[in-house]
């Protein structure tokens, strides 16, 4: 008995110790938990943080072209603060109120106004994935066509754009011979801008206006306005709108009688630069075109009408192709050279003459469609502004595309943090012999110089 009891207690302690002893699973289970610890520390953490600061708080922007030299020069990267105009809200058009409103003399990164948010305007097929910068925005398709994919390249849009306001709400805008004038005053080019061409070739870049930049609340009788006040209001409304359809129709009429198909025998125009639809038509027929010549050509109404229906501003986007969509991306970049305000004056004047010189009684009539309904008036949801570049002889700005609207504001320019001259020739990613090139190709001069007023 003696013998036996003294042998179950070392048994028992044995067990105890056992018992005690850390198993062989914990040191996994605590390298498992050291390393999510590390993990969550080192990356998750910072990535998130890096996200909402990204989306919500700055916005880095490369400058792609000249249209701000020399303030801000090809090659710059800069950061904008979202914040200052109002954080925007997930999932949401809304912001958090700002800390001030965009005023005149601000450099304002924003959403360029003639893109629909989403492709073909319609916020209930499509999602949003990701915006890869120079490869354009991806969207998520719902209810794609039989043998389409899901995935959707979208190229054009919605693109960011960088301008400086020269005017807001209740001042007025105008050009004249190239100089600027707000509210009859000359405004000079800010900063180190720099006007590059000394010959005018006439409206827009060198004489626009004068019109007032509207206000928020104001309200407007489409019936009343011209077809150029039209193509502004839409390009307005868009903005406001940003899940709703907005088209500016345009049709023809002969005696009261709708015209389904209509050919210009001889569409006069004067050539400039800016007219892609109508050059393309004319140098099919002309070898060589002078600056300002006036031009004429056949040309079907049905051409313009399309673009002017969306704002010169392709609407149907095709499913991502090859790689990265890089065809459909040269494509829709041609397609914009096509866009000039004064086409559609051209189209008015045409329609005017052959009126009078032939008694076709020709009509011209146009009205602003939302989600197939016609709109009789509309009043302004925010305040406006008027954008140009600071190299104004090479800037596609409000003169060409219309006012931007409160809506598509996205943040204020605030700081280069990179800048570097990416144009010589010599400089190829392919050959690695050419990267010693790159210290000097960068501009340092410019690197944390601040950009308000540059």
């Amino acid at each position: 008995m003696t013998d036996s009891r003294k042998q179950a207690e070392p048994n028992a302690e044995g067990k105890a110790a056992a018992e005690s002893a850390p198993s062989k699973a914990e040191p996994r289970e605590g390298k498992v938990r050291r390393a999510t610890k590390w993990l969550s520390r080192e990356i998750a953490v910072p990535v998130a943080a890096a996200i909402v600061v990204i989306a919500f708080l700055v916005q880095a922007f490369r400058i792609p072209s000249s249209s701000m030299e020399d303030s801000l020069l090809v090659g710059d990267f800069l950061l904008g603060l979202k914040f200052v105009y109002g954080t925007p809200i997930p999932f949401s058009d809304d912001k958090l109120p700002g800390l001030v409103e965009p005023d005149t003399g601000d450099v304002i990164i924003f959403q360029h106004p003639g893109d629909p948010a989403y492709p073909d305007y319609d916020r209930g097929r499509y999602s949003h994935l990701a915006n890869l910068l120079m490869f354009g925005n991806f969207f998520w398709d719902s209810e794609p066509p039989e043998g389409q994919s899901r995935l959707v390249h979208y190229f054009m849009g919605p693109k960011d754009f960088i301008k400086r306001c020269v005017a807001k709400s209740g001042q007025t805008v105008e050009m004249r011979h190239g100089k600027l004038y707000v509210d009859g005053e000359a405004k000079p080019i800010p900063g180190k801008g720099k006007q590059t061409d000394y010959h005018r070739q006439g409206p827009p870049r060198d004489d626009f206006g004068p019109i007032r930049v509207p206000a928020k609340g104001e309200t407007f009788r489409v019936d009343t306005l011209s077809l150029a006040e039209k193509h502004r209001l839409r390009m307005l409304m868009v903005q406001e709108n940003p899940g709703s359809k907005v088209l500016l129709e345009t049709k023809l009429y002969r005696n009261g009688e709708p015209l389904d198909d209509w050919t210009f025998d001889d569409f006069r125009f004067p050539a400039q630069p800016q007219k892609g639809t109508l050059l393309q038509a004319a140098l099919r027929h002309y070898a060589r075109l002078g600056l300002n010549d006036t031009v004429s050509v056949p040309i079907a109404f049905s051409t313009l009408q399309e673009e002017i229906r969306t704002g010169f501003v392709p609407a149907e986007v095709p499913p991502l192709g090859g790689w990265f969509g890089l065809v459909d991306k040269v494509a829709r970049t041609v397609a914009w050279t096509n866009f000039d305000p004064t086409q559609l004056e051209d189209l008015e004047a045409n329609v005017a003459r052959l009126d009078a010189e032939d008694s076709a009684g020709l009509e011209l009539r146009a009205e602003i469609v939302v989600d197939g309904e016609p709109v009789s008036e509309y009043t302004l949801k925010q305040d406006a502004y008027f954008m140009m570049g600071d190299n104004r002889d090479n800037s596609a700005d409000s003169r060409y595309w219309g006012l931007l609207s409160r809506a598509n504001v996205k943040a204020k320019a605030f700081v280069i943090y990179f800048s570097i001259d990416a144009d010589d020739p010599a400089l190829s990613l392919v050959n690695p012999f050419s990267w010693a090139r790159v210290p000097f190709l960068i501009r340092w001069t410019r690197i944390g110089k601040l950009i308000h007023g540059v």
